[in-house]
């Protein structure tokens, strides 16, 4: 990861790769915050975002370097295989194989947040227990799914959200990405009166093919009306379809029909995340 080219251990314990050195404050925080994991942190400059067993999500801010704040993403290792295939071939998955998703997204055009930094922490046999991203933090930008919530029951309004995901599927149809994490927190909207950009997030898994894929698209598609509906009515998801079809010129009636039936198969299906990744793939 050539973008992240400077490299700072701490004590043996933790090894970073920084975007520049100005970043190793912000690494030692972090090591201290990921300590204090097991309850709040102490440091007002840590605030917990989400806490589960395989993710820990953490906004940190360096409130003495006048910096934005930042998010950082653990990722703990919690099985020996994991471990072992970290220790052996950097397993492409979690925090690392996030970063490189991430970088490879921005270098195609991609609107996602910036990365700041991989690190990992080791354990006993110097084997990694855990990995860790930081990246961007998008705020005050919000998951399309909170803006549906607050908006229940209003479906102009809720139509008029879905409306402005468009770009950001048809990028993802353009940059040749399957991204099988698209769901109704992965895509993050500005504020409507603003100029903020929209951001897609969620990379860990991920896939770049060689070319544009409408399967894909109808897949990442219906994975994501599959959660809207929720919030919002389906005849409101079935004319946000149609709207997307539009944007990538799809107008011959056969073709239109395929893409429906490739749409409606998936927001209907229950698929592992292996049979997701596959989508697509001759």
């Amino acid at each position: 990861m050539t973008a992240l080219g400077f490299e700072y251990s701490d004590l043996q314990r933790a090894k970073w790769w920084l975007s520049d050195k100005s970043l190793i404050p912000l690494a030692q925080l972090a090591a201290s915050a990921i300590d204090t994991c097991g309850e709040s942190p102490s440091s007002h400059d840590v605030e917990i975002l989400k806490r589960q067993d395989r993710r820990l999500i953490l906004r940190i801010n360096l409130s003495q370097s006048g910096q934005a704040p930042f998010i950082m993403k653990v990722s703990p290792l919690r099985c020996l295989r994991h471990r072992l295939k970290y220790h052996s071939m950097k397993y492409n998955r979690f925090a690392f194989g996030e970063a490189v998703n991430l970088l490879i997204a921005a270098k195609r055009g991609l609107k996602v947040p910036k990365v700041y930094g991989y690190g990992c922490i080791y354990g006993s046999c110097r084997l990694i227990t855990k990995d860790i991203l930081i990246l961007e933090d998008l705020a005050p930008r919000t998951p399309v799914g909170e803006l549906l919530k607050l908006n229940r029951g209003d479906e102009e309004k809720c139509a008029k959200i879905l409306s402005r995901t468009i770009p950001s599927f048809v990028d993802l149809y353009k940059e040749k990405c399957n991204n099988i994490s698209t769901n109704m927190g992965a895509i993050m909207l500005g504020d409507e009166n603003s100029k903020q950009d929209d951001f897609i997030v969620d990379f860990e898994y991920a896939k770049f093919h060689n070319k544009p894929s409408l399967e894909v698209l109808m897949f990442e598609a219906g994975h994501f009306a599959k959660h809207c509906c929720t919030w919002v009515a389906k005849e409101t998801v079935n004319e946000w379809k149609d709207k997307l079809l539009d944007a990538v010129e799809i107008q011959r009636p056969r073709i239109r029909e395929k893409m429906t039936g490739y749409f409606n198969y998936y927001f209907n299906a229950q698929l592992s995340r292996k049979e997701r990744q596959k989508v697509g793939v001759s």
